[in-house]
Order: structure tokens, then C-alpha cells, then sequence
């Protein structure tokens, strides 16, 4: 999701034109009539989807909630709505959603701004862009694979770690006696890890969109370069990395599979944070559909419609966030070098002008220089700002100005610019500034250390298994402890899935973004604008819920591959429509102006000049879309029956369909020697055919750039 903010504003409609009236015959505003109509018919189809989720997981849902006979929000025995009398809560397991997505937010945010930091400010240019590639690699790996990499690798480590923490915090009380691996804090660490990409990727295009002029004007006052990130960037950036984080929040509340396999669930409200227990809202969906029945399939879905209520809310907080900080007239960039310090007092710099005193041919103390540059720099600058260091008191500056005494004889102890005008940052400063230089490369390493481990954890086990043989055969009547066997029925599975998603998303979402930036005006565009960024946060196991809800439950129709396709096609419209409105916006307004010019219509221009020119950065983001269904777990689960053997009728009533992560989901438990070889030869095909796919994404956009067409 690199260089797309899921809290983009909408663009302004573009005009259209049409030539003279003679060319505006019948024909062609029948023709603007009919396409104007059908892409404003696919912004209501969005709206009216998302109506539909809420609809139908409020109705699937009460049935269940009425027949409780417990207190939805503070039952803690066994989640049992199936039986007689029914009896479930919902509220330990928001609890334990909330508490495991704080761990994730407190351990995330700090590194991913660092890194985005690293990548912006410090790395050099050349290099910033492979390493924000191999940030976004962590963005593309699937939430199966780190649920894989968590339960057998990372969960044995932090056996240690959390009794160091115990043993250092242990008078803390939520945080005695760890000595236990599966517990909140360990699946806090892992959506950690998966949300620090989507952090560092918004926070990094924020951070590049700072104005050039406060970089170089922080410069050119004697900033280090901390100085110049802490007065210039991180003011600008302020709202846009609040709404990073907000979004990175969201999604660590719908994450599913990932804590499922590495959390030891109880339905307690856990309150100490090493010790096994707990549970999460998407975790219980996954761990109790298999054995649930009418009653319970309606508790399910109503602690689903919990879960969508609050990412609803989340994203529309990210909203706030984006839209307060856009409104606000003040940044605090290069301002804040001139701004009255903590109570009340202010300091002369060394960067402050040695001017003479007060002259009648310019009526300052500042003389050309500072009258050329602005009376702030003859003024005040803050104190306890950090930009530079204090010269002389406030008192001393009174008693200079009262006595009528020029300041020409401090000159002597500037250095740096031509006439001792401002001095070379003190040894202490450039030591603040190395530091946080160093603290910002640490972070990158830090980020990246998971990855480096889950590839060559992936890579040494599951290459042994990874042959030909493996590619072109099925699991049919192999048994966990038999050799053999192979993926070809899930690879059959997966890509038919993700193809047939593709097939819907694509049509309907190109289609939301013409409208977005050809036609959109009004409430009905900010309705879509808003609601595609709801799509964006979406939990995909909501997604599957509400395929189960309205397709298997509702109309009666199977758990084949055709319904796995309608989960992912959610999850894959937003992607589309982002990414498509951004390469529609930048195609230059020159192209349309001389189409229609010509006299081609609307439309016409459309369909024949500004997609076509779009169609590359179009391509890229469906590949994008493409590769993050393929690696979807939760709503597979939930709507499509696990089979190991090969079929290749997606629309087969009678037959579910098998795909990667659901073959590793199903074999990860196996303690026979075979199954783990299978199991870890899965997820490394995994993770190269969804690589495979960004890096061609990728690719083809590095190709189309300007200065490569």
C-alpha cells in the first residue's frame, strides 16, 4: 500500500467537455448519459454493499443475542451458545482485542516512524527506495505465514524473553510471572510486526510531502539535521502519522489467523500480560466456526458485527485525525524557531544577529541583513526548543538594548556564514544529532530482522520438500505421517479464487474511480471517499461472515470456491479503486483539454485516452490486489469446505475447494515428520508466488515512470 493513503481526499471532478454543439448530437449525449449512469450506478453498488454487511450481520445476529441467557458483556465461563440454555459473552473477548492491539500500537509506532524517518531524511536517495521496498515486503507477507513463523519459532524465544521482562517489571502487576510463551504479550508482538509496514508506508509518504522551503530554510538557520526532522518534518507529518496510526490500530483489532495460532485462548478478561489466556474477537471467529451450529454461527456473526462496528469507528477517527490536521492554518515547521519558549521567557540563539544598535536609515537593530531576511530573525526564538543554543539571557539583552550598546562585539564568537552571522552547531548538538541518526538506522534493523528470520526459517525447512512432485499432486488418501503428496490441488484452488475475485473487483472498482475523479462532486462522492477507506480497514473474517451470512445462510447456495471468490472480491475492491483513482489523477488534464478539443466526447475520452494512459499503474495495482487475497485465510475458513483432493469447479455445489493457507492452517499441527514437511514447503510456495507478484508489480511501475517513458 506504499504511496496510497487510505485517507486520500477526493479529488475535484474533471471537466468535461465535448467540443462544438454540432458535435454534441444525440448519439453522443446519449452516449455521456449512459457511462455518466453506470459509474455512478458502481458508487451506489459500494454504498449499498457496505449497508449490506451491517444489514445482515445485525440480522444474523439477533436471533442469537435474544436466545443468551447470559450477560453479553461480562460472561467469562465457556463460550457455549449451542447449548441448553445458550450462554456466551462478548465482552472478555473485546477485551482481550483491545489489550492485544494496545501491546501492538505501544511496540509499532515508535519503530515505524523511525524507520520512515531512516528511509526519508537519512538513507541516501538511491537507497531509500529498495529499502522502502523491503519494508513493504513485510506488508506482503500473509498473516498465515507469521501465525506459522509465531507458534514455531518466535513462541519458544519469547519463553525467555518474558521472563526478563517479569524479572525487570515484575512489580508491575500485569506483568508477574512470565515465564510462558503463548500469552497477550507474544500476540501483541506479532500484530506488532504485521502493522509496523502499513505505519512506516503512510508515515514515509507523509514525510516526503514536506515542504522543501522549511527543510532548507531550517538548514540555512544552523539546524543539525534532528533539528531541522524535529522542527520541519515531524510538525508537518504531526496529523498524518496519528492517522497512520489509528489505521494500523484497526488493523490489528480484525487480525484473525495470526493470533488464533499463536494465542492460548481463555474466555477470561486477562489481566496479566505473560501468562496464557485471553482471547480476541477474530481469533474466537476462526477457532469456534468449525464446531458451531445455528446458535452458534448467530454468536459468531454478532461478535462480528462488534468487531465491524468498531473498525468502522476507528477509520472514521483516522478521518478526523487527517481532516483536523489539514484544516489547521498554524505548522509548527519553520515557525517554531521563532516561537516564545516555555513560560513566557525567550533567549537570543547563537544563531540570533549580531546587529549593531538601532539606526535611523532602517528603524532596527537587525540593519540590511535582518531586514532582508524578516523581522522574526532579529526578534525572539523559543527557548527548550533545541534548535540552538542560548547566548545570551534575557535579562543581559535588556540591559544591551537600555544602554544603547551595539552587539558587533560579540561577533568574534559566530562562525559559519559571512560576517559572523551564525554559528556552527556545538559539539553537543551534532551529538544529539548522530544519535538520533543512529536511533533511526536501529529501528530500520529492527524492522527488518523479522522478515531476514521468517524467509530463512521458511526457506531451510520448506525447500526439502519443494518439487516437482509436490507441484502436481494432491493430498488425496495421504496421510499426515505418509511421504509424498503435494499442493496442486490448493494451487488450483488458490488461483481460481483469487482470478475470479479479480474478475468482479476489477470491472466495478475501475468504474468507482472514474466516477471518483471524472464525475464526483457532493455528498454521494464523500459517502464513497469515506466508505472506501472503511473497505480499507475492513477484517477479512467480517468479510467472510457476511458471505456466510447473506450467500450460504441466506440463499441456501454451498461452502465452494465461488464463495471464497466473494469474500475476496471485498477485500480486493478497495485496493482496486485507491489504486486506480491515483493513477486516473495522474493523468495530465492536457490530454483530456485537446480530446475534447477535438470534439470526442466525454466518454470517449474516458474509455480512449485516460484509462488506456492510466492502464499500466492500473495493472500494478491489481497485481497488488491480487497477491494480498491470495494469502487470505480467515474468510476461506469460514466459507469455503477444506478438500484434499483436486477440484477445478470453482461453482461445484456439491465439492468445497482447498488454497495454500488453508492446506497450512490444516497441517500445522501435525507432529508427524511428512505433514511439517508439507506444511513449511506450502508456505515457502506461498510466500514466492505472492513476492513473485509484487516484485512484477513493482516492475511495471518502476518501467512506467516519466523518465523511463
Amino acid at each position: 500500500m506504499s504511496g496510497i493513503t487510505p485517507t486520500a481526499t477526493r479529488p475535484t471532478p474533471r471537466p468535461g467537455g465535448g467540443g462544438s454543439a454540432i458535435a454534441l448530437n444525440s448519439g453522443t449525449r446519449r452516449g455521456d448519459a449512459v457511462f455518466s449512469g453506470a459509474v455512478r450506478g458502481a458508487a451506489i453498488l459500494l454504498l449499498i454493499l457496505m449497508g449490506a454487511i451491517a444489514a445482515f450481520l445485525v440480522y444474523r445476529a439477533q436471533d442469537a443475542l435474544s436466545a443468551n441467557t447470559a450477560n453479553v458483556l461480562t460472561y467469562t465461563g465457556t463460550w457455549a451458545p449451542d447449548d441448553s440454555p445458550p450462554k456466551f459473552g462478548i465482552g472478555a473477548l473485546a477485551w482481550g482485542t483491545l489489550v492485544t492491539s494496545l501491546i501492538a500500537i505501544i511496540l509499532a509506532a515508535p519503530v515505524a516512524v523511525g524507520v520512515a524517518l531512516f528511509i526519508t531524511q537519512y538513507a541516501p536517495r538511491k537507497l531509500a527506495q529498495v529499502l522502502g521496498y523491503i519494508v513493504d515486503l513485510l506488508a506482503a507477507v500473509p498473516s498465515i505465514i507469521y501465525g506459522l513463523w509465531g507458534i514455531l519459532f518466535l513462541v519458544p524465544h519469547m519463553q525467555g524473553a518474558s521472563q526478563v521482562i517479569s524479572d525487570v517489571l515484575g512489580w508491575l502487576p500485569p506483568f508477574e510471572s512470565g515465564v510462558f510463551g503463548r500469552s497477550v504479550f507474544t500476540a501483541g508482538v506479532i500484530l506488532a510486526i504485521m502493522i509496523l509496514p502499513i505505519i512506516a508506508a503512510i508515515s514515509r509518504e507523509i514525510f516526503l510531502q514536506t515542504p522543501r522551503d522549511q527543510v532548507e530554510a531550517a538548514y540555512a538557520l544552523g539546524a543539525t539535521r534532528w533539528e531541522m526532522i524535529r522542527l520541519a518534518v515531524l510538525p508537518y507529518g504531526r496529523s498524518g502519522v496519528g492517522s497512520a496510526i489509528v489505521l494500523g490500530f484497526g488493523r490489528a483489532l480484525g487480525e484473525t489467523i495470526a493470533v488464533a495460532m499463536v494465542l492460548s485462548t481463555s474466555s477470561i478478561f486477562v489481566t496479566k500480560l505473560l501468562q496464557p489466556g485471553g482471547n480476541t474477537i477474530a481469533a474466537n471467529i476462526a477457532l469456534q466456526f468449525g464446531s458451531a451450529f445455528t446458535t452458534g454461527q448467530g454468536a459468531l456473526i454478532a461478535s462480528g458485527l462488534v468487531l465491524f462496528v468498531v473498525t468502522f469507528l476507528v477509520n472514521w477517527l483516522a478521518r478526523r485525525i487527517t481532516k483536523h490536521g489539514g484544516e489547521a492554518k498554524e505548522r509548527r515547521g519553520l515557525g517554531g524557531l521563532f516561537r516564545i519558549g516555555r513560560g513566557g521567557e525567550s533567549m537570543h540563539m547563537e544563531s540570533s544577529y549580531d546587529a549593531p544598535a538601532p539606526s535611523e536609515a532602517t528603524g532596527s537593530a537587525g540593519g540590511p541583513v535582518a531586514a532582508g531576511l524578516g523581522s522574526p530573525l532579529s526578534g525572539t526564538v523559543p527557548a527548550s526548543r533545541g534548535a540552538f543554543e542560548a547566548k545570551d539571557s534575557a535579562p543581559e539583552v535588556v540591559a544591551d538594548e537600555a544602554a544603547g550598546r551595539g552587539r558587533s562585539h560579540r561577533a568574534p564568537r559566530v562562525a559559519g556564514l559571512e560576517g559572523g552571522v551564525l554559528a556552527a552547531p556545538s559539539g553537543s548538538r551534532r551529538l544529539r544529532s548522530g544519535l538520533a541518526g543512529g536511533l533511526s538506522v536501529a529501528t530500520f534493523a529492527l524492522a527488518v530482522i523479522p522478515l531476514a528470520s521468517i524467509l530463512w526459517l521458511v526457506v531451510s525447512r520448506g525447500s526439502h520438500a519443494l518439487n516437482l512432485d509436490f507441484l502436481t499432486h494432491s493430498l488425496r488418501n495421504i496421510s499426515e505421517s505418509d511421504p509424498g503428496g503435494g499442493v496442486y490441488h490448493a494451487i488450483i484452488g488458490t488461483v481460481e479464487q483469487a482470478l475470479l475475485a479479480a474478475l468482479m473487483a476489477v470491472p466495478i472498482g475501475l468504474l468507482v474511480a472514474v466516477y471518483l475523479v471524472e464525475y464526483g462532486r457532493g455528498m454521494l462522492a464523500r459517502a464513497v471517499t469515506f466508505f472506501v477507506d472503511v473497505m480499507m480497514g475492513l477484517p477479512s473474517i467480517v468479510a467472510g461472515l457476511f458471505i456466510l451470512s447473506l450467500w450460504i445462510i441466506g440463499l441456501h447456495q454451498m461452502a465452494n470456491g465461488f464463495a471464497g471468490a466473494l469474500a475476496l472480491m471485498i477485500l480486493m475492491l478497495p485496493i482496486v479503486i485507491r489504486s486506480s483513482e491515483e493513477m486516473l489523477k495522474l493523468v495530465p488534464d492536457s490530454l483530456r483539454e485537446a480530446s475534447y478539443a477535438l470534439g470526442v466526447p466525454k466518454w470517449r475520452t474516458i474509455t480512449k485516452i485516460v484509462i488506456p494512459t492510466a492502464l499500466p499503474g492500473i495493472v500494478t495495482g491489481v497485481m497488488l490486489g491480487v497477491a494480498r487475497v491470495m494469502g487470505e485465510t480467515a474468510p476461506i475458513l469460514l466459507v469455503v469446505q477444506y478438500v484434499s483432493f483436486i477440484n477445478g469447479n470453482p461453482f461445484d455445489g456439491s465439492q468445497g475447494q482447498a488454497t495454500l493457507p488453508t492446506v497450512i492452517y490444516s497441517t500445522f499441527t501435525s507432529p508427524e515428520h511428512a505433514s511439517n514437511d508439507r506444511t513449511w514447503s506450502a508456505a515457502l510456495l506461498l510466500i514466492l508466488i505472492i513476492m513473485l507478484l509484487n516484485i512484477v508489480a513493482r516492475l511495471i511501475a518502476w518501467w512506467r515512470r516519466p523518465n523511463n517513458t
